[in-house]
């Protein structure tokens, strides 16, 4: 996947060093909407932390531990989401998403994680995928809802991003499960 055109003007890309003024100015364009459900959101104080971030991700992609997609709409970046540690011994993966908050609703960031789903069954050693959200993020946790996830734990203080410490709502979605 370097650059997909899922419809609607949704696109995904692979995420690249290259995009990393347009990552720092969305990251702090939201950075109110973002801050209290992700811990990086601090660290991300120029362009060259997002490049770090990216370069990092890159890595991940050549090592098989990760692959995280730039979701653009209309063009204009608004988003990422990513296959996480990806473990080819207990084939298991987690995906991760955010997006702009004037983008939010429109159904973008399911469809992005529904082609990421398809991707990690069909190009990685994995059997299972997981998405955990915090039980206030109502719409982050819609997404697995909506996908066909089972609801299978909560884990106490899990996370914490910055003066917040939240729960962890744990969804699960097996191979045999996923209609795709």
């Amino acid at each position: 996947m370097l650059r997909e055109d899922l419809g609607g003007g949704l696109e995904l890309s692979l995420a690249v060093p290259q995009q990393a003024e347009a990552l720092y100015a969305l990251v702090d364009r939201n950075r109110d909407h973002l801050r209290r459900w992700l811990p990086f959101v601090d660290a991300t104080r120029s362009p060259d932390d997002a490049r770090a971030f990216l370069e990092g991700q890159l890595r991940g992609l050549i090592e098989g531990r990760s692959l995280t997609a730039a979701l653009f709409f209309r063009g204009e970046l608004v988003g990422l989401a990513s296959l996480n540690r990806i473990d080819p011994v207990n084939r298991t993966t987690a995906i991760g998403y955010w997006i702009d908050e004037a983008a939010s609703g429109q159904g973008l960031v399911t469809r992005a994680v529904r082609r990421l789903i398809d991707l990690a069954f069909q190009h990685f050693p994995v059997d299972r995928v997981e998405i955990h959200c915090a039980p206030d993020n109502v719409p982050s946790c819609k997404i697995p809802e909506r996908l066909g996830f089972t609801r299978e734990a909560v884990l106490r203080r899990a996370l914490r991003a910055h003066e917040f410490v939240d729960d962890r709502v744990v969804w699960g979605l097996l191979r045999e499960e996923w209609p795709g």
